[in-house]
């Protein structure tokens, strides 16, 4: 997937579009970020800054951003004392971004489409439509098409409300951070990156959604890197509770937006579904006594029951 600078800007006048903000929160990722950085700078959307916030890394992180401080696009910024994975999403977000349109590449991710941002920005602009929150990728739409009211925009996109889309999440759900653009000024009214867990990004980028419409996009544009350092992994133990606190925020926040049954209803699913996501990510990354004994207390002849059976025995 890729749209040339030059095309686009036959289209568009550079000058007027929107500015769109990468985002790339590290801390001691000396061996990913340059990954992270380049992928960045390949995007082929001509109005872009990257801004790279550095937790105050005490490994050679800085080092091996120091070769990119020379390209325009790039601002760097060391905090001067770590301020942790939620406080600096919050930083680099609110304080160091200055777009339209944000994108958040974490330091050991990187992007695997040149033009993913392009392909957006160029959606949005021809729907024409001022509530459109989001653009996200990776999603099954032909499944979400039978499950919601949507908008066939293209052959890889619809449009959707994100109330919809909120209140249906568990049964198609799964959004990637690196997946999604959405509208910063919005996230800064509701105040994104402000519950101190790993869910952070969720709980902040389902408000957003919720105060409009949504594009969802069937390709996938990035690459999530798993390795023994990363956050979500070294967090499977206390990912079910952060996941309750998460809905509890989500819950009161969503209010205004639906009935006491509808959001019942919702958190009754979203909890089966975090459980059901806490034990495969668990039994697939730790065979222990603990694992084994969460399959067999939790028997089911479904395809992921024996997806996690193959990945405890296997490791896969």
């Amino acid at each position: 997937m890729s749209t040339s600078t030059d095309n686009f800007s036959n289209v568009y006048n550079t000058k007027t579009l929107p500015l769109v903000s990468v985002i790339i929160p590290t801390y001691n990722q000396e061996s990913y970020i340059a990954d992270a950085i380049e992928s960045a700078l390949k995007q082929d959307y001509p109005n872009l800054e990257i801004v790279i916030a550095d937790d105050c890394s005490s490994d050679g992180t800085s080092k091996a951003i120091e070769r990119y401080l020379k390209e325009p696009k790039v601002r760097y910024h060391r905090n001067p004392r770590n301020l942790g994975r939620v406080g600096n999403y919050h930083q680099a977000a609110h304080n160091l971004a200055s777009g339209e349109w944000i994108v958040n590449l974490d330091g050991d991710d990187y992007f695997t489409s040149s033009g993913f941002i392009s392909t957006a920005i160029r959606t949005i602009l021809e729907v024409g439509k001022n509530d459109i929150e989001g653009y996200c990728y990776g999603h099954n739409i032909g499944k979400i098409e039978q499950t919601i009211h949507a908008l066939r925009l293209t052959d890889n996109a619809i449009l959707v409300s994100g109330k919809d889309y909120f209140i249906n999440y568990y049964k198609y759900g799964g959004f990637g951070h690196l997946n999604t653009i959405y509208r910063r000024e919005t996230g800064l009214k509701i105040g994104m990156y402000t519950l101190p867990c790993q869910a952070s990004d969720f709980h902040s980028i389902m408000r957003i959604f919720l105060n409009g419409h949504i594009i969802l996009d069937n390709r996938e544009i990035g690459y999530w890197r798993v390795h023994q350092n990363n956050a979500t992994i070294l967090g499977i133990e206390q990912k079910l509770t952060e996941a309750r606190d998460t809905f509890n925020g989500l819950e009161q926040f969503a209010k205004d937006f639906f009935s006491q049954d509808e959001l019942k209803e919702w958190r009754d699913n979203m909890e089966r579904m975090a459980r059901q996501d806490y034990i495969s990510t668990r039994v697939r990354r730790i065979r222990d006594l603990k694992s084994l004994r969460l399959l067999i207390a939790h028997p089911s002849f479904t395809r992921e029951y024996v997806r996690n059976w193959y990945g405890f025995i296997f490791n896969r």
